[in-house]
């Protein structure tokens, strides 16, 4: 019985810390800069980012709220649309990460 609980404690800590080990990786993944927006890649600063880049970050629910204000606000329709999708998926991993 003993063993049994002590295994499980085990087990939980260390899918604990891969989850903790993971969503550290991901922010620091996001390049991202959270106070002006900017998109930082190899030590360069750009002032925009990518579609893709922000999906990235937004699939993690981390795109920085700086950046999900001015998606969508320049483009066709098209970009419009993904901008929308960009944000949906920023907003629904960050409800997931809370619950």
């Amino acid at each position: 019985m003993i063993k049994t609980l002590i295994t499980v404690n085990v087990v939980v800590l260390g899918i604990s810390a891969i989850a903790l080990t993971a969503n550290a990786l991901v922010n620091n993944n996001c390049n991202y800069n959270n106070t002006t927006g900017n998109y930082v890649s190899n030590g360069t600063v750009h002032a925009y980012g990518t579609m893709d880049s922000a999906l990235q970050c937004a699939m993690s629910g981390v795109l920085p709220q700086i950046v999900v204000d001015r998606l969508g606000s320049l483009g066709n329709s098209d970009a419009k649309a993904r901008a929308k999708l960009v944000i949906e998926a920023n907003e629904s991993a960050k409800a997931k990460a809370t619950n």
